[in-house]
């Protein structure tokens, strides 16, 4: 079915350009090996395709969870949890099914509208920010895409790839359009698909096309193969589930939430709760009141989030899941209730009625996916049923199953609706990675399940919601001077301004700064876009404008404000890019390319079986077919090149072939291969094999080299490539804040420390007590440091090597002095000779290294490493005094 145009693209080429994860990669493997096993061959007109059974065979040798195809046709299930990725997959197996077999004809059938429509962007709209087949190089154009709406009306035209979308209703319920004549077609548009040569059907939730009415209209396709995706691979009948006889690939939640592709689901609970009895409203009330606090918790960690790493802020919402209608009303009017928070939900709650029908259903869980949208005021839906497939909305946090959850499957289908992560992989910030189920009533069976090993809950995952109240969220604000004294600064500037010192005005003039400073830590602080002083100037404008206060001063003094504006966002700028210590970023170099080439080896002639080809020539008439004029003789059919010279010419075209390295072996191939011909057909029979067979035979020699391919690895080495010259704030979660200097009686890793003189952050937290007291150290006015920062994990991207692992690696401190800037770790005794602190403290000392060989010529401070033992770390000594004992 190849065709010569068409790129040979393998799994390596496709797992890269398409950024497969672990679990998509595996499953387009175990399809390539199984088609290496049996060929793709179409049912008959009737039905029926030849040596099923024995394809079955091959298939359950290969992989035995495998026992039946299940239906007319040739169909493979890979079962991939919610939220892995099944319609990148789809893509994937289109490309590889195209550029390996030249299959051109794809029919994706979809469950509901909502699936159809995101398969119908997904696949078919190359602006889609989730476009499967973007990167790819292998088409021509992009695939054509026909749907349930357009193909009775549209001319089918040829194309690279053609992929039919269509919601299995509208399959089942077009059957009598389907099945007559299209006037554009001269046939039924079923009759046309059916004779297809090559027709892949791919099914969405494949679980939805089990019965019987759906499983006989597919088979009318007659498709070469079937490819059906599903989280869930079996059919329920009466009480039972009844697993599919066709998956040959399984990847289950537990293992997806585990290799960090979903969010990882944690349980909420009330501690004793056993120890009191509470009736099923009382219960019901508890969990909500218990869901919402955590949700408003959520809210903080993520707008902390987002404005810490200049990340799109997600806005979270919770799903109520009631037991029947009557349940979900009297629910509704309680959350909208004043003796629910106060009645702050009563405008950000909907309810979705299951007795509605099911385009009404499909209807509202449409308006269901503006939920995503960080404007949108929904934060509470409530619901009988769970949401079924389709709603891909990565924003749920929080989920409360009143009277619900009653068994383990269906808290997992529960939960998995909240895997989606929202930023596409996992943060490394555990919140913001996470999904919570309320769980005050099936708590013990939750703990009692995830023991056991193969549960998606870990042991370890349970949120108390006594502990939630006492955490604060803070965002580190950077230490600047005209923050000192503030009222008297404000005073000062009302004079410059020639306004009178009112209450009103000092306010005014503090706000003012306030703003300009947010807006300049915003567009200066790392990885933020650069924004220039006007571009600041206006958006403090426009947001201060809005304060009726500020709108009233600003009118009668617009030219004094407008001056005064541009001149503080000058000042405070400088003042916030000062006050940060610039941090060399170190990459990788490439010194020396890595050179491909070519062992020496002789061709397995085996595989070369052609033979010359009868050329007689003859002539038909135009009107009737079957008048034919035969030529006497044989006409001459060898190449016009030199036959050896056509097939290298053809070679050099493939790509890691580099004619000037491998030249020589090129013809002692084609030259070995030429004589085999010669000596079985003679030199004629030898050319015309060259001239008929040229692409094949090329395409078989280039086989044969690419398995004695040789690589010689490339020279690298890490160098400076940037010196960002601002820091990243940080989200700190504390219950107890306090002076550097004061006492606290919280754990310290629970203790905000704020008043910082020398941070380049008023605000820092620490991990131990020799951490803190290392700081007072340094934060002292008398000391010679000028500044000093606990980084963040992105501040360096820096990563160390242990037990064959990489991990990130995070210094304690960055201290800056007048002519030094030093990266510092603080250790416990018990941890000098650790392995893998002393991995980091190797990382750490090459880093420095690196970076001091930059400063040098770049005209930059050089970098020293300090590895501080705790012992050191006393009150009475000073920074110089470490540097000379631990530098």
């Amino acid at each position: 079915m190849s065709e010569s145009h068409i790129p040979q693209y393998d799994i390596e080429v496709i797992s890269g350009r398409l950024s497969l994860r672990k679990p998509q990669r595996e499953a387009l493997e175990r399809l390539d090996n199984i088609l290496s096993y049996i060929k793709l061959e179409k049912p008959d007109s009737t039905g029926l395709l030849s040596a099923k059974e024995d394809k079955a065979t091959e298939v359950h040798g290969l992989y035995p969870i495998f026992t039946d195809f299940e239906r007319d046709f040739l169909s493979l299930s890979f079962a991939l949890a919610t939220g892995v990725g099944k319609t990148r997959l789809m893509g994937a197996f289109i490309t590889y099914l195209y550029t390996k077999y030249g299959l051109k004809d794809y029919f994706v059938v979809a469950p509901n509208i909502t699936i159809y429509d995101k398969l119908r962007q997904d696949l078919g709209n190359p602006d889609s920010e989730k476009y499967v087949f973007r990167g790819l190089g292998c088409f021509n154009s992009p695939p054509v895409i026909y749907t349930q709406d357009d193909y009775w009306q549209r001319r089918l035209q040829d194309a690279d790839v053609r992929i039919f979308v269509y919601n299995i209703d509208k399959f089942n319920s077009e059957d009598a359009r389907m099945r007559s004549t299209n006037e554009i077609l001269g046939t039924s548009f079923i009759e046309w698909l059916g004779n297809l040569p090559g027709l892949v059907l791919i099914m969405d939730e494949s679980h939805h096309y089990r019965a019987e009415k759906s499983a006989e209209s597919l088979s009318l396709l007659r498709p070469v193969l079937g490819l059906e995706l599903t989280a869930t691979p079996f059919v329920t009948k009466g009480n039972k589930q009844i697993p599919f006889k066709n998956v040959v690939y399984e990847y289950p939640l537990s293992a997806a939430i585990a290799d960090g592709y979903t969010r990882t689901p944690y349980a909420l609970t009330r501690q004793n709760l056993g120890n009191f009895s509470f009736g099923e409203k009382q219960l019901d009330y508890l969990m909500l009141e218990d869901g919402l606090l955590w949700h408003e918790h959520i809210k903080k960690v993520l707008a902390g989030y987002a404005e810490t790493h200049n990340k799109r802020l997600v806005k979270p919402f919770v799903l109520v899941v009631c037991k029947d209608t009557n349940h979900a009303e009297d629910i509704l009017k309680y959350v909208k209730s004043k003796d629910f928070f106060g009645g702050q939900y009563k405008d950000k709650t909907i309810k979705i009625d299951s007795k509605q029908s099911k385009a009404q259903r499909e209807a509202n869980v449409k308006l269901l996916l503006d939920v995503e949208k960080a404007d949108n005021l929904i934060e509470i839906v409530i619901h009988v049923n769970v949401l079924k497939e389709g709603w891909d909305v990565n924003n749920l946090y929080t989920i409360i199953p009143l009277r619900t959850a009653s068994s383990r499957i269906l808290r997992e289908q529960l939960v998995g609706r909240g895997l989606r992560l929202p930023y596409g992989e996992r943060t490394g910030e555990k919140e913001v990675d996470a999904v919570t189920l309320t769980a005050h009533d099936k708590f013990d069976e939750i703990i009692a399940e995830a023991q056991k090993g193969d549960s998606i809950f870990n042991v370890g995952n349970v949120i108390k919601v006594e502990e939630i109240s006492k955490e604060k969220i803070i965002v580190t604000q950077p230490r600047l001077a005209f923050e000192k004294e503030e009222d008297k600064a404000a005073k000062e500037d009302c004079k410059k301004l020639g306004i009178e010192i009112t209450d009103k005005h000092v306010s005014t003039i503090k706000n003012v700064k306030y703003v300009i400073k947010s807006k300049t830590i915003s567009a200066t602080e790392a990885g933020a876009e650069y924004k220039t002083n006007q571009e600041i100037v206006q958006e403090s404008l426009s947001e201060l404008k809005r304060d009726e206060n500020f709108a009233g001063t600003y009118e009668s003094n617009q030219d004094i404000f407008e001056r005064y504006f541009v001149e503080q966002t000058k000042v405070i700028r400088e003042q916030v890019e000062d006050n940060y210590i610039p941090i060399p970023l170190i990459g990788i170099s490439e010194i020396e390319s890595p050179e491909f080439g070519f062992a020496d080896f002789s061709l397995e002639l085996t595989e070369f079986k052609q033979q010359p080809a009868d050329t007689k020539a003859y002539a038909q008439s135009l009107q009737d077919a079957r008048d034919i004029l035969e030529f006497s003789g044989h006409a001459r059919f060898e190449p016009m090149e030199e036959p050896k010279r056509l097939i290298v010419r053809l070679l050099r075209q493939k790509p890691q072939i580099d004619y000037a390295k491998c030249g020589g072996l090129l013809w002692k191939l084609v030259g070995a291969l030429f004589e085999h011909y010669e000596n079985n057909y003679g030199e004629s029979g030898a050319k015309n094999i060259f001239l008929l067979y040229q692409k094949e035979i090329s395409n078989s020699i280039y086989g044969q080299m690419m398995k004695h391919m040789t690589k010689k690895d490339g020279l690298y080495e890490e160098r400076v490539f940037e010196e960002r010259g601002s820091n990243y704030q940080q989200q700190y979660r504390y219950q107890e804040k306090v002076d550097l200097y004061d006492s606290y009686t919280a754990n310290i890793r629970n203790v905000l420390f704020t008043g910082l003189e020398k941070g380049v952050f008023y605000q820092a937290k620490f991990d131990s007590v020799p951490e803190l007291k290392f700081a007072r150290i340094i934060d002292r006015r008398e000391s010679a440091v000028i500044k000093w920062l606990r980084p963040s994990v992105q501040e360096f991207s820096l990563k160390y090597e242990y037990d064959g692992e990489y991990h990130d690696y995070i210094p304690d401190f960055v201290v800056e002095t007048e002519d030094m800037r030093y990266l510092v770790e603080v250790k416990g005794m018990d941890k000098l000779k650790d392995p893998q602190v002393l991995a980091k403290k190797t990382r750490g000392e090459s880093y420095c290294k690196i970076v001091t060989d930059w400063a040098v010529e770049a005209g930059s401070k050089p970098w020293k490493y300090l590895f501080i033992p705790e012992n050191a770390v006393q009150g009475n000594v000073t920074f110089d005094f470490l540097v000379a004992n631990y530098g």
